[in-house]
């Protein structure tokens, strides 16, 4: 058989969407948490503004939040916490240094020693003894230590702005400000900045959502049953508010969340669950020992000429869609499986003929076909039972991780 290249574009896809969700999980979960705090606060959180979270305490003192989920550790050398960092100090001196306003990078992974790299010795500068991470943490903002970020930092912000030294008019507004900090005024900034590492992953803050949403003094017994209702209703106002330009437009109060639940009380149960969903393991268990092949494989398998850019667009749908149905309950997940696992049997069993060989347009119309087969299928469905999908394109997607994940081929392996 001929050997492919499978590009990591999926991957990538899908790490990019976690991202996303990451965060959408920890604003919520903060929003939630300030109006245990106090539920008559006009203003909780302004997402995408100035930084991935912007949240607003009882004491009216304001938090400015980045997160980050990533598999690898950090170090001070890491181009997210050095654009974090830029962001942070772009914003410390934008609001003129206000004495309530903090800043918080949050992340799932730890932090790591910095290398001695080209770019350090570029500036004059030796790594210390522990990673600079590290002090930031402990706040230990000793002379060396603040003697290393201000001048990486000064470095990095004229890389960022493309500064040139002896060319004023390249000055970024901020950049005389940051020039002349001294010791005492880098050290005020840092104190401003927690740094918190080794937090909860993408599954643990969905985990901690879940939580606060049946703590928060607006959820009764009209809202059991219907917690992933709320979830979700809550990630949507984040998501839209994100997309918002304006300031004022991205606000997001006590009164937006009072009303997703008092929305909730009238709405149907989430958990009218279609009782299928055990059977999915069965079918899961026959793929043990089976010699597995991805989508891209199986599609140039039978079309070797088929177009890259739509292989791509099917193999982004099987990895993004991952992380679209996490959101629901696993009984509603598997549920939702079987039954388009179930829909492509009938189409394979009856409407597919299989080919040696195949053009790319009779190979794509027929997985056009497929995609469409699955979705009639479950609108039929979805008359009876809740698989917390809503829309046709994550069915279809569901369909191509199917293929993506061994259960189908174009081939008669």
């Amino acid at each position: 058989m001929q050997d492919f290249n499978i590009e990591t574009v999926n991957r990538d896809a899908s790490d990019k969407y976690k991202g996303f969700r990451y965060q959408k999980f920890r604003v919520a979960i903060k929003m939630l948490q300030l109006i245990k705090l106090n539920s008559k606060n006009n203003i909780i959180a302004l997402p995408e503004s100035r930084e991935d979270g912007h949240f607003i305490d009882d004491e009216g003192h304001e938090h400015l939040e980045q997160d980050k989920l990533y598999e690898k550790g950090f170090s001070f050398n890491s181009s997210e916490i050095l654009k974090t960092m830029t962001n942070f100090l772009d914003n410390y001196i934008e609001l003129k240094k206000d004495p309530y306003i903090n800043f918080i990078f949050f992340t799932n992974t730890s932090y790591v020693s910095e290398n001695q790299t080209k770019k350090l010795t570029q500036i004059g500068l030796n790594v210390l003894e522990k990673p600079i991470l590290e002090y930031l943490v402990e706040k230990d903002f000793n002379d060396d230590v603040v003697n290393f970020i201000s001048k990486y930092l000064i470095h990095t912000y004229r890389e960022t702005y493309s500064i040139e030294e002896d060319k004023p008019e390249t000055y970024h507004i901020n950049y005389l400000t940051i020039k002349k900090m001294v010791n005492y005024d880098w050290v005020e900034f840092l104190e401003k900045i927690s740094f918190k590492f080794d937090e909860s992953d993408l599954e643990t803050l969905s985990q901690e959502l879940d939580k606060e949403i049946k703590e928060c003094q607006f959820f009764s017994t009209e809202h059991f049953g219907k917690e992933n209702l709320i979830k979700r209703n809550l990630l949507d106002v984040i998501d839209e508010r994100m997309t918002q330009k304006h300031v004022t437009q991205k606000i997001i109060n006590v009164d937006s969340v009072r009303i997703i639940y008092k929305e909730a009380e009238s709405m149907n149960s989430e958990l009218v669950i279609d009782e299928i969903y055990p059977y999915w393991d069965d079918v899961e268990n026959e793929l043990e020992g089976e010699v597995l092949r991805n989508l891209k494989e199986k599609i140039l398998t039978v079309c070797p000429e088929f177009n890259d850019n739509t292989i791509k667009r099917y193999t982004r749908d099987a990895a993004t869609v991952k992380d679209e149905i996490k959101r629901f309950d696993k009984r509603q997940i598997n549920s939702l499986k079987y039954r388009v696992y179930e829909s492509m049997e009938k189409f394979f069993d009856e409407e597919f003929k299989y080919n040696e060989s195949f053009t790319y347009e009779h190979l794509n119309k027929i997985i056009r076909t497929l995609r469409e087969y699955v979705v009639a299928d479950l609108n039929q469905l979805k008359k009876d039972y809740n698989y917390g999908v809503r829309n046709d394109i994550t069915v279809q997607k569901v369909a191509m991780l199917l293929i993506d994940e061994c259960f189908y081929s174009f081939d008669e392996v």
